[in-house]
């Protein structure tokens, strides 16, 4: 063996490996907690939009008009950034405030068809009877606040990430009866898209609610990768760790999580996927039908330091040129691949 070839090689290696660390280093830099803030205030009622020239207040996301006006205010983001968006309409049935559930996806093109789902439900919920009076800060814009801010860092990427990015804001994720309505809806869609285009679902993440610290004062971030025995995928929660300790001073618990948010539908079409949220969520006393889910009970700073991770996890999945270090989990086999 050629001992100075052997060097080289080594030396471009480890070149190449500090280019990725560096390259992602720069981009949990670059999460701006001033914009994810901003975005949380104006998709939760604190601060008006102005959307094609039409301005109003999106106070809940539980009534159809509300509804209505927040999936504006989505799609307006999400082509300010160039991608193109559709709008999935499907007959619910959770007909008591409308006919018709409705899903939205914006799509950041890749070198490959090949894709990545951020899924991230929209729809809010309250205590009964009073269900509009609730605009459901945690739940889940802080973790729709993610995606946004994910969309904006790689956006400036269209047409050069390893993966396509599909960006999705799924409806009725907290109704039962059924559950998980529109990540189901959306779910069969991409599955039958893929088997039709013959590109494969890499990975999905979901960002879950980030923003109440009462877990145990805003030091852990809870990773879900299984279901107690029906569903497992380790290495997506192993990567998501990886991440969290590399970049951040955030301690991980890791768990697993049944029916309860937009990820289970991917992992019923077999696609690896991993949920992340605030340490004990369930415990937070403002969640779902409790109600007072409002911008005062967020924990800015807790806040973008899980966004900062989930933003940088994101981008790795998506695969960002020039950072030639591989992030995705290994070894998975999507339901596409088998």
């Amino acid at each position: 063996m050629n001992f100075k070839i052997l060097l080289l090689g080594v030396s471009l290696f480890i070149s190449s490996f500090a280019s990725a660390q560096t390259i992602y280093q720069n981009i949990y830099n670059s999460v701006d907690k001033t914009k994810l803030v901003q975005v949380l205030k104006e998709m939760t009622g604190v601060v008006p939009v102005t959307v094609q020239g039409e301005q109003f207040t999106i106070t809940n996301r539980y009534s159809s008009e509300a509804k209505a006006n927040y999936r504006k205010y989505w799609t307006q983001y999400f082509q300010g950034l160039g991608m193109q968006v559709q709008e999935f309409s499907y007959k619910t049935a959770h007909t008591k405030v409308e006919a018709q559930g409705h899903n939205l996806e914006a799509i950041l093109p890749g070198m490959s068809a090949d894709s990545i789902v951020v899924i991230v439900h929209y729809d809010s919920i309250g205590p009964s009877g009073s269900e509009t009076g609730n605009p459901g800060v945690d739940d889940d814009m802080s973790g729709m606040s993610v995606s946004l801010e994910t969309a904006r860092i790689l956006a400036p990427y269209a047409g050069k990430l390893k993966y396509t990015v599909r960006f999705v804001a799924a409806d009725f994720e907290e109704w039962s009866g059924p559950g998980l309505e529109g990540a189901r809806v959306y779910a069969k869609y991409i599955k039958d898209l893929a088997a039709k285009q013959g590109f494969k679902i890499v990975a999905a993440v979901d960002n879950e609610q980030i923003g109440w610290s009462g877990g145990d004062h805003g030091k852990t971030v809870d990773i879900f990768s299984c279901s107690g025995g029906k569903y497992d995928f380790k290495e997506m929660g192993d990567a998501l760790a990886n991440v969290t300790t590399k970049y951040s001073k955030l301690q991980v618990k890791r768990s697993c999580m049944g029916q309860n948010s937009d990820h289970y539908a991917m992992w019923e079409i077999g696609v690896p996927a991993v949920v992340y949220s605030e340490h004990n969520p369930f415990a937070n006393p403002h969640f779902d039908q409790n109600g007072n889910d409002t911008f005062e009970k967020i924990d800015l700073d807790y806040f973008y330091s899980i966004a900062q991770v989930g933003v940088t996890f994101a981008t790795q999945l998506a695969g960002v040129p020039d950072a030639t270090e591989d992030f995705a989990p290994r070894n998975l086999l999507t339901y596409f691949q088998r």
